[in-house]
């Protein structure tokens, strides 16, 4: 997968994984951590609505921990399209990270 990177609007970036060749998750992670370290945007939208159930998982409990283990000051809003994935997600107490469920753009609309 690859890293689709827009600026939606000053101190607003949205990371969205799209579909390639490449499926190594772990590579995707990569990708996440280092754009959110090198943004300069204090808002961080990561898209996750098309990963599968387990890896959306994998990737925010990480990027969860890796975000609140750098200490940053950006607020990290993560969008996944799935109820399920959400509340585990949640019972991982991240406090440094919002989970949003949404099937539509009415999501990034509340937050940029």
């Amino acid at each position: 997968m690859n890293l689709c990177l827009t600026n939606l609007k000053k101190n607003i970036s949205l990371l969205k994984p799209v579909k390639s060749g490449n499926r190594d998750i772990n590579c995707l992670i990569a990708q996440i951590k280092l754009l959110i370290s090198e943004s300069l945007d204090k808002n961080i939208i990561l898209d996750l609505t098309e990963i599968n159930f387990l890896d959306c998982i994998k990737v925010s409990a990480i990027i969860g921990t890796y975000h609140f283990l750098d200490l940053n000051n950006k607020k990290i809003y993560i969008i996944v399209g799935n109820k399920e994935v959400k509340d585990s997600i949640k019972t991982l107490s991240f406090d440094n990270i919002e989970i949003i469920y949404s099937r539509n753009n009415i999501a990034l609309e509340s937050i940029a």
